[in-house]
């Protein structure tokens, strides 16, 4: 979670923080990149066979071609979600510890 000051305060007065819960990039990209292999493993496999190329090696074509793709999609798709999840950012009131002295806030 991104926390983000609205303005400086005390170290004994509360503080109003930004909340937003973001996705995590790489699993959404990573899962993209394994569902578009999947694709194309299915792809290679249920297409004509040709005199030029072995069966290996369409399946491989299209696998690495179409993981390529969907790991474009997959950054698509997390550049999507966190769009619409930014816009639930909260408000929250956050309480410093005795010891912060609330630099690593201000970042």
């Amino acid at each position: 979670m991104e926390q983000h000051p609205a303005t400086p305060s005390s170290a004994d007065q509360p503080i109003q923080v930004q909340v937003h819960s973001a996705p995590r990039f790489w699993p959404i990209v990573l899962a993209g990149a394994v569902l578009g292999a999947l694709v194309g493993v299915v792809i290679g496999l249920i297409g004509e066979p040709s005199m030029d190329y072995t069966v290996g090696s369409a399946v491989g074509f299209f696998a690495m071609f179409c993981a390529g793709l969907g790991t474009g999609l997959g950054a698509l798709a997390y550049v999507i979600i966190d769009r619409v999840t930014s816009r639930k950012t909260t408000q929250k009131l956050a309480v410093p510890l005795a010891g912060d002295t609330g630099s690593e806030l201000q970042g």
